[in-house]
């Protein structure tokens, strides 16, 4: 019903990439009495739902699944909501020339902008992990965070600075059951990227000379003449009067 030509250009994949990127890096440490290091850890990132990893967390050696162990943190992308604050000119847009021929533009009308919403989850047993990952990821949201993220591939390469917004950061402690009952403690970091989604991309010729009417107001009176003003490839700028 659209009849739209197909535009797929790994927006909303890259915002993905982009966000988990953030967070793939983080390491923690477990000291002794002493406050000397004992182990390091880099927290294991994955995609996907927080109950998915959970319900592996009891597994025994003798089921079918691997058990995996904590501390681990997960992410996902959970909603979509249209932002009006953020509404540009639906006539104008962004436009480049083709590198191919320098004769031809490739022009796409103004992203429509959207609020996309990130759930990180950090699953630890002890208390601490929980806290030195919290320490590592707080401090870089006051509450935004600017992430360079690639919108338009192709022709229109475009790398945006794009807000990621911390809305908030809940604790959850589902432990309940005996002693041999493994315990989760769940920290839920939900987030807000401003993001947009372009439409399709259009081509057209580049207008490399015009023709318009001159006049001569000298004392020898009005003298009517005409002129081509010609820009050739390079984009230079030239005037060839008859």
């Amino acid at each position: 019903m659209l009849g739209v030509t197909p535009a797929y250009r790994n927006t909303l994949r890259n915002y993905v990439i982009a966000f988990g990127s953030i967070f793939d890096d983080i390491t923690i440490q477990r000291k002794d009495s002493a406050g000397a290091i004992q182990q390091t850890i880099k927290v294991p990132l994955s995609y996907g739902p927080t109950q998915k990893y959970l319900s592996r967390v009891g597994v025994s050696s003798t089921d079918n699944e691997v058990a995996i162990l904590l501390p681990r943190m997960s992410f996902e992308m959970n909603n979509f909501s249209y932002d009006g604050t953020r509404k540009r000119n639906k006539l104008s847009g962004i436009r480049k020339a083709n590198n191919t021929d320098n004769l031809t533009s490739d022009f796409v009308y103004n992203p429509v902008p959207y609020d996309v919403g990130f759930t990180l989850s950090i699953m630890v047993k002890n208390a601490e992990d929980g806290t030195q990952i919290l320490e590592q990821i707080l401090p870089f949201f006051a509450p935004s965070f600017i992430i360079p993220i690639k919108e338009l591939t192709g022709e229109l390469d475009l790398v945006a600075d794009i807000p990621l917004i911390l809305d908030g950061v809940d604790m959850q402690d589902d432990y309940e059951g005996d002693y041999l009952t493994r315990r989760a403690l769940i920290w839920s970091l939900s987030f807000t990227l401003k993001g947009q989604v372009y439409g399709s991309k259009t081509t057209s010729n580049i207008i490399t000379s015009a023709i318009t009417n001159t006049y001569d107001t000298s004392d020898t009176g009005k003298t009517n003449a005409l002129s081509t003003a010609t820009v050739p490839n390079d984009f230079g700028f030239g005037e060839t009067l008859p």
